[in-house]
């Protein structure tokens, strides 16, 4: 997720609440890789504490893509990851992510050529297809396989689909019955635990990937790991979001970083209870020791949304992140 899950928050979640097996960079334009953009090589900066992370390249020149992928590998990926599923309408525009699955004989030939060209392992992340209804990621999974990959990653929906409508569990389940050589990860709105053993349960995928829920619950991974459901305090909650705005100000500088936390934050305080007021403040914010006296305040003005027990009332709590795998939820005893 582009501005999301950069290198701070990945090195976060594994330090603060374990349970993840690797990562991805954000996504990164391989043109802009081989001629070094500053931005780019931004992107691929790598870290000790986060490993095994793996180098996710956009791109539909064969060439590109190869000489990008062998950039990457000198850098230090773990892995490179092959994007066919963005559905961002630039990317797809000018023929990267999602638009590869239009395009089966060309996407064959570009994973060819890097599983080919290096010597760390090669993934593959995609949808089901580009227009609803059209499935084809099982086929094209099923011929990825051939050629050397390690994995493929699939979103449950189609490009046309973007972010909304519902993630076709079954969908997901052809892809897995296609590739019996590889392991298949399985990608889409996963918030919760609950969501996350019914995706595991109906598919047989072999693990999952998750970006927008480990925003909203960055505590999801170890849950996962340990099968077993978190309740982080306000503290907690609030610990988490100040760290990762030190992170990103150590390595990008306060005001950028402040810039950059702008869109992050409502993500932390709408598990926190009445958010508007620290979120509009959050927004005009340019340093750290703002950012302090923000959060401090807020901290005191809190206790107003609270019952006698420390919790928040019955008003105030936050409504539960929307999934559309909660409509799947009662059909089956995953407990």
């Amino acid at each position: 997720m582009a501005g999301y899950t950069n290198l701070p928050f990945r090195v976060l979640i594994r330090t603060t609440a374990p349970g993840v097996d690797y990562t991805v960079t954000e996504l990164i334009n391989a043109r802009s890789l081989i001629e070094r953009n500053p931005e780019a090589l931004r992107l691929i900066t790598l870290s000790e504490e986060d490993t095994p992370c793996g180098v996710q390249l956009f791109g539909n020149v064969v060439q590109e893509m190869t000489e990008a992928a062998r950039i990457a590998e000198a850098h230090g990926a773990s892995f490179i990851d092959i994007n066919m599923g963005c559905p961002a309408p630039k990317i797809f525009k000018n023929g990267g992510g999602s638009a590869l699955l239009a395009q089966p004989e060309l996407a064959l030939r570009l994973v060819e050529s890097v599983v080919e060209a290096i010597k760390i392992p090669v993934t593959v992340k995609m949808r089901l297809g580009v227009e609803q209804g059209n499935l084809i990621a099982p086929g094209l999974a099923n011929a990825f396989q051939e050629t050397g990959i390690q994995s493929v990653t699939i979103h449950g929906r189609y490009r046309s689909q973007g972010f909304s409508g519902d993630v076709s569990l079954d969908g997901i389940a052809a892809v897995v019955q296609a590739t019996p050589k590889i392991s298949v990860f399985a990608n889409g709105d996963v918030t919760t635990l609950e969501n996350a053993r019914l995706m595991l349960e109906k598919t047989g995928a072999s693990g999952l990937s998750i970006g927008r829920g480990a925003l909203y619950n960055p505590w999801i991974f170890k849950e996962i790991k340990e099968n077993s459901a978190t309740n982080p305090s306000f503290q907690d909650r609030l610990e988490f979001m100040i760290r990762h705005l030190e992170v990103l100000s150590k390595l990008y500088g306060e005001k950028s970083a402040c810039c950059q936390f702008r869109k992050i934050a409502p993500f932390y305080t709408r598990r926190m209870g009445p958010s508007r007021k620290v979120n509009r403040q959050i927004s005009q914010c340019t340093s750290l020791a703002q950012f302090h006296q923000i959060v401090e305040q807020y901290s005191k003005e809190r206790h107003r949304f609270l019952d006698d027990t420390g919790a928040l009332k019955h008003s105030y709590q936050p409504q539960p992140v929307r999934s559309t795998l909660d409509q799947h939820l009662p059909k089956y005893n995953l407990f």
